[in-house]
């Protein structure tokens, strides 16, 4: 839907992949327990394309519909989440501007963080790479508090209803397809960010497919994109 920059009244970040480049680390450590598991074919970069985006109970479901509920232990979210906690200290990044591009926004625009995942990880992966003084703990927003996850539209309309912002007037940064899935059918305006992406330029396709209404493939092309009266779809 076209929109102008004068629109947007809030900023929707995702936080895996969008603010914090955490894909590799997240997917090596799900490859490395299905692999303990004696599941064959999900190398890191496998498991980015079948589970970038997804929540860790929405992926228990997935295994558990492919591989049978009795390979699939109960505790595998709760080792998932221990050994993320554990590794986060090291490796990881925020993508180039990210930083700058969060201090400017947030001078005219309400800011937030919008994510599928563990809400212990996304605030320690916010802390590791200095962004968490940028959002407080009432405006980092997860899964746990809807009952559906993306790509469900449930947590974006629970965060624009607690931020007190109407839908049409948020703009949503997202990664994966799940995520620009939710910011479309939640009936906001969505930008597609590839600049995490492993292959960018499949991703782009992806997520344009997704009902992304801009792509980019870094923050400095966001702010054009924010400038007074721009309009775009």
């Amino acid at each position: 839907m076209p929109f102008t920059s004068s629109d947007i009244q809030l900023v929707i970040f995702d936080c895996d992949g969008t603010l914090v480049d955490t894909e590799p680390l997240y997917n090596t450590i799900t490859s490395e327990l299905l692999t303990e598991l004696g599941l064959e074919g999900y190398s890191p970069e496998r498991c980015i394309e079948l589970f970038g985006g997804l929540s860790w109970s929405t992926i228990k479901a997935k295994l558990e519909n492919e591989h049978g509920p009795d390979l699939i232990p109960r505790d595998i979210i709760d080792r998932y989440i221990k050994t993320a906690n554990t590794r986060m200290d090291q490796g990881l990044k925020t993508p180039h501007g990210a930083a700058n591009f969060i201090e400017t926004v947030k001078q005219t625009r309400k800011i937030c963080v919008a994510s599928n995942g563990e809400r212990n990880n996304v605030i320690k992966s916010l802390q590791v790479t200095q962004l968490l003084p940028h959002f407080p703990d009432a405006h980092i927003f997860t899964k746990i508090q809807v009952e559906r996850p993306k790509p469900a539209r449930d947590l974006f309309l629970f965060t624009a209803d607690k931020m007190g912002v109407e839908p049409k007037n948020c703009l949503v940064i997202e990664d994966s397809l799940s995520g620009v899935k939710a910011g479309v059918a939640a009936n906001m305006n969505v930008i597609g960010f590839t600049g995490t992406a492993h292959k960018p330029d499949e991703a782009e396709l992806v997520l344009k497919k997704a009902g992304a209404h801009h792509i980019a493939s870094g923050f400095s092309g966001i702010f054009p994109l924010l400038s007074r009266g721009k309009q775009f779809s």
